[in-house]
């Protein structure tokens, strides 16, 4: 007589051949194995079906996102040839040719206007002498105040006028050769001035 078992469960069965006799606590130890396996399987099963439900909504709102995430990469797609036809028209376009005559430009244009410029700096120290002398002809002052006024007026003006040519002096050359020609003036006026102050008496 004698028993073995069962590899999960560890049920007992008789050997065959054994004449192992019917046990009734044998036989309802091996159902309560069963059963309580049964009820950990139940409760195994309802925690999986909870997961699933879970698993299932989570889904359902990742391809709802999906849905929307291809309507987003399908406008990109759209906005990203849209792009490349605008580089492609921005690549066709010399700008460098125009940017290289600009600069040339540029260059001539500094160069004319340091020439001003040097020529008010003489202007302004010649104007500064004539104010000291000036200042030693006490009778002739008002008359000089005057005109010095008017000067620096008119040179106020050039500065002004240069200060916009700048911007503009490349559709506007014909105005700088204007200031030129009334600088060369103006000197000509002062060295007059110059020479009728300095041959006057204080």
């Amino acid at each position: 007589m004698a028993y073995t078992t069962t590899t999960r469960l560890g049920l007992k069965k008789a050997v065959a051949g054994s004449n192992q006799p019917f046990e009734t606590a044998v036989f309802n130890e091996n159902y309560d194995k069963i059963d309580a396996e049964a009820v950990a399987a139940d409760t195994r099963l309802d925690s999986i079906e909870a997961i699933n439900t879970t698993q299932n909504s989570r889904l359902t709102t990742l391809e709802a996102t999906d849905v929307a995430y291809d309507g987003r990469l399908d406008s990109l797609e759209a906005y990203d040839i849209a792009l490349d036809g605008r580089l492609d028209t921005l690549e066709g376009q010399n700008l460098n040719t125009r940017l290289t005559a600009a600069e040339t430009l540029n260059t001539t244009q500094t160069t004319r206007l340091n020439g001003i410029d040097t020529l008010n700096a003489t202007q302004d120290g010649r104007l500064t002498s004539i104010e000291s002398i000036n200042t030693t002809q006490n009778t002739r002052l008002t008359s000089i105040e005057s005109l010095n006024t008017a000067q620096e007026t008119r040179l106020t003006n050039i500065e002004t006028l240069n200060s916009t040519q700048n911007t503009t002096l490349a559709t506007y050359g014909s105005r700088l050769d204007g200031i030129d020609s009334l600088n060369l003036t103006q000197t000509s006026r002062i060295t007059n001035l110059e020479t009728r102050i300095q041959g006057g008496t204080p």
